[in-house]
């Protein structure tokens, strides 16, 4: 009981703080890159499978509930972002539930947190793309994802199909946020070792 009491404490922590980093970078940078899914990848390194689901998708559907919150036009799409989180986190636990194998040495551990960034991009980029593509046929894209909309109207004015577009249009974000979130992510959830001993999972 008191494992699940640290687990749920935990996520609860972990999807504030995908809110506060994917507000920094989206609100109030105005930087292309998500950034909010660093604690997602700690949370499936530290506790699990399960727990990192569970922040995934309550870190989507509780964001869109706050869009009016934080001075947009609500509108329900942006839940449907979970299942780019839910896949995120799978591919994130397909490697990281082997870690005998990241104690190997410190090369081993690169390969596999690039694996994780690369498998994980290559989800993102086809669940966002085809979420965006839904998106762009029902309702424009809010001013606030303007970086993915560019990249997408850069491709559509090349004349590529807007399904490829929306595709290709999420590719420089999602590449380059999945590299930096996995490392972020894996660095936090060796910090949580550090400081709150080994999860047993």
């Amino acid at each position: 009981m008191k494992d699940i009491t640290r687990a749920i404490l935990l996520c609860i922590l972990a999807v504030s703080l995908n809110f506060m980093t994917g507000y920094l970078f989206l609100d109030i940078f105005h930087i292309p890159l998500f950034m909010d899914t660093i604690f997602t990848v700690a949370i499936v390194f530290y506790c699990g499978l399960i727990p990192g689901l569970c922040v995934a998708l309550s870190y989507n559907i509780i964001a869109t509930f706050t869009l009016v919150i934080r001075g947009f036009t609500f509108e329900p799409y942006p839940m449907l972002f979970g299942i780019s989180g839910a896949l995120i986190a799978l591919s994130t636990w397909f490697f990281a539930r082997q870690k005998e194998e990241f104690r190997i040495s410190t090369s081993v551990t690169l390969i596999y947190l690039v694996l994780i960034a690369v498998i994980s991009s290559f989800c993102s980029i086809i669940s966002s793309g085809i979420i965006d593509y839904v998106r762009y046929t029902v309702a424009n894209l809010p001013d606030r994802v303007g970086p993915v909309r560019a990249f997408t109207e850069a491709f559509v004015n090349q004349k590529f199909s807007l399904f490829a577009a929306c595709i290709l249009g999420q590719i420089p974000s999602s590449i380059t946020d999945r590299l930096i979130t996995t490392f972020l992510g894996f660095g936090v959830y060796k910090l949580m070792v550090r400081v709150l001993g080994e999860e047993k999972w």
